[in-house]
């Protein structure tokens, strides 16, 4: 197995190949203002002239960037290339790995706020999976509980012999689980009668103007995805389905998620009670922040509704973030809600943290999440 080594809950793979990779032209929608982060003209410019050489140094095909600032999208970035010979652009759909999990919580949401689910119902009259029917626990199994990683799940059954195993009471503790998101996925499809990816759009795609985004392939994928790297540096095949998966393997573009993170700090069609609820600490053991390394840590951290959460002694400074990592796709998101600001950032290069931690320190620069990312936590 490949080295590996981790920045928060991120899995960096190493690799040897080199590549060059030449920057895209890029766009600014607004001038810029005063800001929690670095975001000024100058900032944007040390990233045009480093993104690429960090590209190359690590072998990474390319990397998105978008910045939102007043709830709106500041500008994008685009570098590199998302095919052999074919340059990533603005319309380049990039496999965001476990950044589909917000996106499916969110989801989750809207339909508890239309009425149409209640958040702590019992899955089980719905769907129970035949691998923890005899389990007398899964009755206690809701969607609050998946959406925050508390049914009790490993990762994926695949680490438990191929069958699904509840490894603690559900609800006392925590346990990143992408089986836990599509336990939900399979409760929410059952009791609406519906798709996945037909909820989201009339959920989430539709009203945040979302028009290159999907679970499932489509026809419109053609020419337009980035293709992942892996740590030998051998291009591979994207990885689509036509059936959704709630934890990993949508397909977007980099305005798309940052339209979506918008209208996340926005609490489009969320009560605000609800939004509250989803953006505070339901489980602990997300992360851990090393008071050595990093000049301040968080006073709290945890895992809410799809978000992990960091809560600072000033407000003004907590920040809700996620990470992806699949093979060849490497993914960071993150946005300070007081202040509606925050950043996008797709790779598709199994060394992509190795790009994406620095560009987001410098996106970062001045907060003191940016000394976390820094110092790896």
């Amino acid at each position: 197995m490949t080295h590996m080594r981790r920045i928060g809950r991120s899995v960096l793979v190493i690799s040897t190949v080199v590549g060059a990779c030449a920057p895209l032209g890029a766009q600014s929608a607004r001038p810029a203002s005063p800001s929690v982060a670095s975001t000024t003209p100058d900032a944007r410019a040390t990233l045009d002239a480093r993104a690429p050489g960090w590209l190359a140094e690590h072998g990474v095909p390319s990397l998105a960037v978008a910045y939102i600032r007043d709830g709106q999208v500041a500008w994008t970035r685009v570098y590199g290339n998302q095919a052999d010979g074919v340059p990533a652009s603005d319309s380049t759909l990039y496999n965001i790995a476990s950044l589909t999990k917000p996106l499916f919580a969110e989801l989750v949401l809207r339909l508890a706020a239309d009425g149409r689910l209640s958040l702590d119902e019992p899955m089980s009259p719905v769907w129970t999976d035949p691998d923890v029917a005899s389990d007398p626990r899964h009755d206690a199994f809701t969607p609050r509980l998946a959406l925050s990683h508390q049914l009790g799940f490993t990762n994926w059954r695949r680490e438990t012999e191929g069958v699904l195993r509840i490894g603690f009471q559900p609800g006392t503790q925590f346990r990143y689980s992408g089986e836990g998101y599509e336990y939900a996925r399979r409760f929410v499809e059952r009791k609406l009668g519906a798709s996945t990816n037909d909820l989201a759009r009339q959920y989430v795609f539709g009203p945040a103007g979302m028009r290159s985004t999907s679970f499932v392939r489509q026809p419109w994928f053609t020419g337009r995805t980035a293709m992942p790297m892996g740590p030998e540096g051998r291009w591979g095949t994207p990885s689509t389905d036509d059936e959704a998966n709630a934890a990993d393997d949508i397909h977007t573009t980099i305005g798309d998620y940052a339209r979506f993170v918008i209208s996340v700090m926005a609490h489009d069609r969320l009560p605000a009670a609800l939004a509250a609820q989803r953006d505070s600490i339901h489980a602990t053991g997300a992360e851990r922040c090393d008071p050595a390394k990093v000049p301040v840590c968080p006073v709290r951290i945890g895992y809410g509704l799809g978000w992990t959460v960091f809560e600072y002694a000033d407000p003004a400074q907590n920040v809700l973030w996620h990470t992806g990592g699949d093979w060849g796709e490497k993914t960071i998101v993150f946005y300070w809600p007081n202040r509606r600001e925050g950043a996008v950032l797709f790779t598709n290069g199994a060394k992509g943290f190795d790009v994406m931690v620095p560009a987001a320190t410098l996106l970062a620069e001045g907060t003191l999440f940016a000394g976390f990312l820094e110092h790896g936590g």
